[in-house]
């Protein structure tokens, strides 16, 4: 692409030359028709586009989990244990975290003691009900005590459901003071210690299962995400199969992220890796690079013009770059079109039109 731009240079030099020689000679010779002007064709330099059949898009993608499980408590508390460290592989029950159980012990005792009051309270409250009762039958007192009995009966009876909730509630609590592995996998981004004091839903670190990993590579914005690729791994090509994709670009990177399943599990990858990832793309859609001069931005959207049974037509393209006196765009016509390199602000659509033959 190089000399490119000299030979355009070169041969608008001779096309301005020609038309002035030909301005004056005319002057000179009578009037040319107008079934002449209007079948003259105009001569322009063409230059032939070109699809990479086997362009690829190539990048680094960093190996993730499918799933990653936030680790927390489900109660505040202090921590009094991290049994994992970052990076190691656990099994489904193992313990990960444990936290001082003083405080949830004693809040527990304070629930079980609870709980026997209130048991002992529907137990007098029972015995008075029933005392009432009988006394009522030989008439020595009214049906107001018997009311009076009953709703205390009935006070003592809510107070117990009441205590066995919250004993239960304590029991649970002292329960969720340690944390053991929901599945088999690996602890990441491990972010409290020993003696840190913890509220519930703190994430504390995460657990990345191992079962299905994925490749997740940022995408230039421009770019539809590749549906199959492989990543390298020394001197193999896992197959990868494209997953999901961010519907929109990031507006601070201008990047789009994508996550590319693993088809074949291989022990080679571990998480976090940071890897070489090629993502072929479609010829039809891949990038091609015309003459800067070629462009034609008059319109609401940049064009460029092919030639058409000999009359000049537009086609809109998607510019990606301009590089010099090169841009690299985006269209869908074919490899090899010829497209019209030179003074495409002079053409309109069905301008009688001749490729210049070098």
């Amino acid at each position: 692409m190089l000399g490119l731009s000299n030979r355009f240079s070169l041969i608008t030099q001779s096309l301005l030359l020609s038309a002035v020689l030909g301005a004056m000679l005319s002057g000179c010779s009578d009037a040319p028709s107008e079934q002449t002007i209007a079948v003259k064709p105009t001569y322009v330099m063409t230059y032939a586009i070109k699809h990479d059949a086997n362009q690829s898009l190539e990048l680094t993608g960093t190996v993730k989990a499918r799933k990653e499980i936030p680790v927390a408590f489900q109660v505040n508390g202090r921590i009094a244990v991290r049994a994992v460290e970052a990076g190691q592989l656990v099994k489904k029950g193992d313990v990960l975290y444990r936290l001082d159980p003083k405080d949830l012990t004693e809040a527990l005792r304070v629930a079980e003691a609870g709980q026997a009051a209130a048991k002992a309270s529907l137990d007098t409250a029972s015995a008075e009900l029933n005392r009432t009762q009988e006394l009522i039958k030989k008439r020595f007192i009214s049906e107001q005590a018997s009311e009076q009995a009953q709703l205390k009966f009935n006070e003592a009876k809510a107070n117990l459901d009441k205590a066995n909730a919250q004993q239960q509630q304590a029991a649970h609590a002292l329960s969720y003071a340690v944390i053991r592995a929901s599945a088999a996998g690996i602890i990441t981004d491990i972010s409290a210690e020993p003696g840190q004091v913890v509220s519930a839903g703190q994430r504390l670190a995460a657990l990345a299962t191992i079962q299905n990993l994925e490749i997740e590579v940022q995408l230039p914005e421009q770019i539809t995400p590749p549906t199959a690729g492989f990543v390298k791994v020394s001197a193999n090509k896992i197959p990868l199969k494209l997953r999901s994709a961010a519907g929109s670009a990031d507006s601070a990177s201008l990047t789009r992220q994508a996550r590319y399943q693993v088809v074949e599990n291989s022990e080679s990858l571990r998480l976090g890796q940071v890897l070489p990832v090629s993502l072929p793309l479609l010829s039809g859609s891949s990038d091609v690079q015309v003459p800067i001069a070629a462009l034609d931005e008059r319109g609401t959207q940049a064009q460029i013009w092919h030639i058409v049974d000999g009359k000049a037509q537009s086609a809109p393209v998607q510019v990606v770059a301009m590089d010099g006196d090169v841009a690299t765009v985006k269209t869908d016509l074919a490899n090899g079109t010829p497209v019209i390199a030179l003074g495409t602000h002079l053409l309109t659509a069905g301008m009688a039109v001749q490729e210049l033959k070098p």
